[in-house]
């Protein structure tokens, strides 16, 4: 159940989630974890499940508030390209209307994709699934009523690039449709923009504008997320480099820690901290992630970068605006070195610290 949230340094709030259930609906093999690329195959299997638990569900409500009589979903919501065909196909076994949201479109991920020309076609194919996953898109985009989008950008240059939805043709339809003209069979879902919105609850002010901590009471203990990290330098007094992303090749991690190794000017004048998500051991991680958290640490050691970056196994998600905190303290910067991003999370989280906290931003430009 998502239940309400404490935050820190404010009072219970009630979030609009409160209530809500999270069901797990088993599908696929049970003794081992999948990729989303190895989904596909299962897709049907966990939309008989979940058509199973919906109709049990709604029986069982409307025996106990719709007099006997089943009480069904009012819609059908799908976020990615497998959630959206799975919304597909119940919404049309429930005879429901569908949203979508698509979460990084195929379509534009492949052109980023092929731009970089460290892959072909069909290599990207067989790494992504890609073309599965356009397809989907496709399919999900003809089902829809509304998609949501986040920015007026993923309309106009990413959905327009699929064969179900056009920019200029969708306005001339929704203009005939409020006339009263015939649109002579011709249907497009209407886009709906949703920015994504900030937990502002979790920022805490406590910098004034030249980035030194206010002290308004009695000096409280460091965050313990800050020791996991300082104890890997030498020299922790140093200004602090932070990168904040996922074990994967696009986000060009590999590259940074190259780039830091092969600057001695920059290694003498700054530390640099990788918070690249939570991990056990390498060895029992996905393929992808395990090859490139292999990489930093074999760059780490070919460049002797020991006492001179941070590479913590494990932090909270409550404690990412802390890490950014740490960065502001030393006086050092963020930087995002993504070969592409539909939409950098990182960086709206450090544009809201750094109208508190002045954490600068670094801007690296690598060849190719």
């Amino acid at each position: 159940m998502l239940v309400s949230t404490t935050f820190k340094n404010s009072k219970q709030e009630k979030g609009e989630n409160s209530g809500g259930y999270i069901i797990r609906i088993p599908f696929g093999p049970r003794d081992m974890y999948l990729t989303k690329e190895r989904l596909w195959p299962f897709i049907q299997e966990f939309v008989d499940g979940a058509l199973s638990h919906i109709v049990r569900m709604s029986k069982t409500i409307g025996e106990e508030i719709g007099c006997g009589h089943p009480v069904w979903p009012a819609v059908i919501h799908g976020h990615y390209a497998s959630a959206g065909i799975a919304a597909t196909l119940l919404s049309g076994a429930l005879n429901l209307p569908m949203a979508f949201t698509g979460h990084f479109l195929g379509k534009d991920k492949l052109e980023g994709l092929l731009k970089q020309g460290r892959q072909s076609r069909e290599e990207i194919n067989m790494t992504y699934k890609i073309m599965r996953r356009i397809e989907a898109e496709e399919l999900s985009l003809d089902a829809s009523e509304i998609v949501i989008a986040s920015t007026r950008q993923e309309i106009e240059e990413q959905w327009n690039l699929y064969d179900g939805f056009e920019v200029i043709l969708a306005r001339k339809l929704r203009a005939r449709v409020k006339r009263g003209a015939n649109c002579y069979g011709r249907y497009m879902p209407r886009m709906v923009i949703i920015p994504p919105g900030v937990e502002f609850g979790h920022i805490i002010h406590d910098f004034d504008i030249d980035g030194e901590e206010e002290n308004h009471g009695p000096a409280s203990e460091d965050p313990p997320i800050w020791s996991q990290i300082m104890r890997f330098f030498t020299n922790p007094r140093k200004p602090m480099i932070l990168a904040v992303a996922r074990p994967y090749p696009e986000k060009n991690i590999t590259t940074l820690v190259k780039a830091f190794g092969e600057c001695r000017p920059l290694r003498e004048l700054a530390n640099l901290t990788l918070i690249m998500g939570n991990r056990e051991a390498i060895s029992k991680m996905h393929n992808t992630s395990a090859s490139v958290l292999t990489s930093v640490l074999t760059l780490i050691d070919e460049y002797d970068l020991y006492g001179q970056v941070a590479y913590p196994k494990h932090h909270k998600h409550s404690e990412v605006p802390d890490i950014y905190r740490l960065a502001t303290r030393t006086k050092g910067a963020f930087v995002n070195v993504a070969y592409f991003e539909q939409f950098g999370v990182t960086l709206i989280e450090v544009r809201i610290r750094d109208s508190n906290f002045m954490l600068q931003q670094l801007t690296f430009q690598f060849p190719n």
